[in-house]
Parts: C-alpha cells; structure tokens; sequence
C-alpha cells in the first residue's frame, strides 16, 4: 500500500509532499529531551531564518510564519506544514532538514547570514515543539531580546577561530581581532567590515561564511553555521 501523503505549501508556493519516502533520504535530527519554550527558543529561529521570505512585509507561496493564524494556515487544496503533535510528517521539519528535493529551507544562495541551514540543535527544537503540542501562545509576542557581548561572547570565537593570522603588529591585512575597536577598524586589506545595525552590508559575513572569493583560500575563513548567527546577531544588534 502507497503510504499516506500530506501536502503543504512551500516557500515558493510549490506543492511538496511529506511521506515515508522522503523521510528515507536521510536521518532528520531527533527532538531535543525537554520542555521547550517558543517564545525563547522557536519565535527566534522563525525570525532569523524564515521572516524575510515568510514575514509581515513579504509572504512568498502566500505562506506567513510570524503570526499563528499564518503558520497554522491550512486550505482545502493542502494540508497544514506544522501538524501539532507529529513534527515528523510536518512540513515544515521536512523542509529545514532538507528531505524533500530542491526544498531546503531557508533556500541556500541568499545573503551570508540570512541563508544558512538550521543547525541539528535548531531543528530539535522546531521538532519537540511541536510534538509538545505546537502551542502559541494568544496575542502579540514579547520577545526577550538576549544582548550579544564582544568581550564575553564574539572575542573568544575570533580569538579561537582568527587570532593565528589576525592578531598583533603583524596581523594580516592590518586586520586584528584583537579587540572591540580593532575589528570595528578593519584593515587595509579588507577596510571597513562591519556595518552597525546591518549584517547584510557587513562583509565580515561574507568572509566567515566562505564565500568571499576575492580573498585567498575564501573556504578557510569558514565558521560554523552557529558562530555565524551568534556574530550577525550581535552586529544586528549595534555590533557593542
């Protein structure tokens, strides 16, 4: 017997279908052993990975994430991409995990930063939410906004992942990471590569998601795709 199919509606108004077949691709992260909390753990991910395709100002495939009534929308052509209590066969898990062909979401080829596959850890949390029941809570969401420091959370990730080549007298492109000031500075090599406020026009982005190919080796700048949310989220928010 053909396994059951639900359809939902993708980021590009596609119709895509969650089966057993697809699941096969590939192993999706396993939900994450606890309570989770969607105001500080799953609003967050929708925010940074899905509103500037699925927000207030742009809805691609008519396809809203920032409200509930948008995210749960379900018509009589397609089923729902997050069905409470089963994130296995939600959509929405199907897409970030990349199991349906052509389908990542969010959509690899973006700007750095904005582009970025889900971590495991992330998609866990999209996951046991909504086998927790997918609750949304009524009303508008108050998000706790959790301020990104240099010196306690930006420095230590430069340091580890810079600081051989850019740090000191000698640093490469008179680049150092050596402090708040030094990277707001940049260097006469790459001048200016923070935009206050803007990760989009920063191309420290550029550089630590490897794909800045006017500088040799662009691949070796490379950071996890966790480090680059942590620095776009601080540079968002001031670069401070």
């Amino acid at each position: 017997m053909l396994p059951v199919v639900v359809a939902a509606v993708c980021a590009q108004g596609m119709i895509f279908a969650t089966s057993a077949v697809a699941q096969e691709k590939g192993k999706i992260p396993l939900p994450v052993p606890r309570k989770v909390d969607f105001v500080k753990e799953v609003y967050p991910i929708f925010k940074t990975s899905c509103f500037k395709c699925h927000g207030p100002e742009k809805q691609k495939g008519k396809y809203r994430m920032d409200t509930r009534e948008g995210a749960f929308k379900e018509t009589s052509d397609h089923g729902p991409a997050i069905i409470a209590g089963n994130s296995e066969k939600s959509a929405i898990v199907l897409m970030v995990a990349n199991q349906i062909d052509e389908m990542l979401m969010p959509p690899p080829g973006g700007k750095p930063g904005e582009s970025d596959p889900l971590t495991a850890e992330q998609i866990g949390i999209l996951r046991a939410w909504i086998d927790q029941g997918a609750i949304w809570p009524d009303g508008p969401i108050q998000e706790e906004v959790k301020l990104v420091g240099f010196e306690t959370e930006i420095k230590p990730v430069l340091t580890a992942a810079c600081a051989k080549c850019h740090s000191g007298a000698t640093a490469e492109g008179n680049f150092s990471v050596d402090s708040l000031a030094t990277v707001l500075e940049g260097g006469k090599g790459y001048g200016k590569v923070i935009a206050p406020g803007d990760p989009a026009k920063s191309s420290l982005i550029t550089i630590l998601t490897g794909k800045d190919e006017d500088i040799p080796k662009p691949e070796v700048h490379k950071l996890t795709a966790k480090e680059v949310n942590l620095i776009t989220e601080w540079i968002r928010q001031g670069a401070k």
